[in-house]
């Protein structure tokens, strides 16, 4: 009987063990998971309801050094085929805004308890914890050392990356890949909130706003994104921040910002007309009150102080243009510096990986190690907030779970 070697039991080496179940029912499937149980990550995902894939995946959502091996290796991997192998294991799913897809019972620990009863129907073979230490090829055949030697015929690697190592990526997949021929592109914790020198905008901890966000290096716009911006007391964060993350290794030398336009609908001369009217309107009241009804309170008292209207007591009256002007190029061009990113502790996956170079993009098998296939987040393609990552998991894991599955059967 052939076997085929899953390493990691997060969602690619699930649907990898899965898919290879189904495609070679006649073979040992064998899942090997360093934590004490399987799934781990998962049940964190789309704040415990599971972004289970997004009707808009594509290229255009997907981060790599090799975009256009990306664009070719994501080409049919369609959220339709997420879709199909949940709906065959029997999960519902709905759409929710922006194309995100979550199970209808908007619970990722039934997600999970769909997945763990489709590996026990299929007679797959799991074993945690296991910690697999090394892999190497004797022949046309693999050992792995973990908890004792296992022996394969195949060999796919699901390791993850180092991001949320609490629950199950500690980075380890990344040297027994290399010792099996590969290399690996710099390593960074992505999807994670920006550490920003916040000293002039204090008090601003849990207030959020809508805005357009972008990432600077010196005056080159990395990305642009519009959502809602959350301040915290180390930085920024919010969804449309932590997209901004993956393009923060692009910049080497350049000093590093991001810049909130609260305003993108409107044009600065637009905004300072407005502000001159309401001069006007609120005269000898006092600037406490100057942009009720616009933004956050606590928000509105930042930017004042900001654009140095000095004490909040003054009457509305008393602006001059300057000052007008002032605030409103700061409603569409307010500067941070930016200091850093969260880690990995915080950071949602890993930029970089095993570079897509390196895989065959119809199969998922390396071009390095005949027999080896790689999937999920080991590999040099980071997503989008929204599902995205996701669904490269379980697309590249049935990718690979079927592709060694044919090859096992030859």
């Amino acid at each position: 009987m052939k076997t085929i070697l899953i390493v990691g039991g997060g969602a690619a080496g699930i649907a990898a063990a899965i898919s290879a179940a189904d495609a070679a029912p006649d073979a040992h499937i064998l899942l090997l998971e360093r934590l004490d149980r399987v799934g781990k990550k998962l049940l964190s995902t789309g704040n415990g309801r599971c972004n289970l894939t997004n009707l808009h995946a594509d290229a255009s959502h997907y981060h790599s050094s090799t975009p256009r091996e990306a664009a070719e290796m994501l080409r049919g991997m369609e959220p339709a085929e997420t879709l199909r192998f949940f709906e065959a294991l029997g999960l519902r799913w709905t759409l929710e805004d922006e194309g995100r897809i979550y199970p209808y019972c908007m619970q990722a620990s039934m997600v999970l308890d769909v997945l763990l009863a489709a590996l026990k129907e299929r007679g797959i073979q799991v074993v945690c914890p296991a910690p697999v230490k090394s892999i190497r090829k004797e022949g046309g055949s693999f050992v792995a050392d973990a908890d004792r030697q296992y022996f394969a015929d195949a060999v796919i690697l699901c390791a993850g990356g180092r991001a949320a190592p609490k629950l199950g990526s500690d980075g380890s997949g990344y040297g027994l890949a290399k010792a099996l021929g590969h290399t690996c592109t710099p390593l960074y914790p992505a999807l994670t909130a920006l550490c920003c020198d916040m000293r002039t905008s204090g008090g601003l901890k849990g207030i959020r706003a809508p805005a357009e966000i972008s990432l600077f290096a010196g005056e080159a716009c990395l990305g642009t994104r519009r959502g809602e911006v959350q301040f915290t007391e180390y930085g920024l964060s919010g969804i449309a921040v932590m997209d901004l993350s993956v393009f923060m290794h692009q910049n080497k030398t350049m000093p590093l910002s991001i810049e909130l336009d609260l305003f993108p609908d409107d044009e600065e001369e637009q905004l300072l007309s407005d502000l001159a009217a309401r001069r006007a309107r609120r005269g000898a009241a006092p600037l406490e009150g100057f942009l009720l009804g616009t933004v956050n309170k606590r928000l509105g008292f930042a930017l004042m102080k900001q654009a140095g209207f000095g004490a909040l007591s003054r009457p509305c009256g008393t602006l001059t243009d300057r000052e007008l002007a002032a605030l409103a190029h700061l409603f569409k061009h307010w500067r941070f510096s930016v200091t850093g990113a969260q880690g990995y502790d915080h950071a949602q996956v890993t930029a970089g990986g095993i570079p897509l170079t390196e895989i065959h993009e119809k199969t998922m098998e390396s071009k390095r190690c005949k027999g080896l296939y790689l999937a999920g987040e080991i590999l040099d393609i980071t997503g989008d907030c929204g599902g995205y990552n996701l669904h490269w998991a379980w697309c590249s894991g049935i990718r690979a779970g079927t592709s060694a599955a044919k090859e096992v059967r030859i």
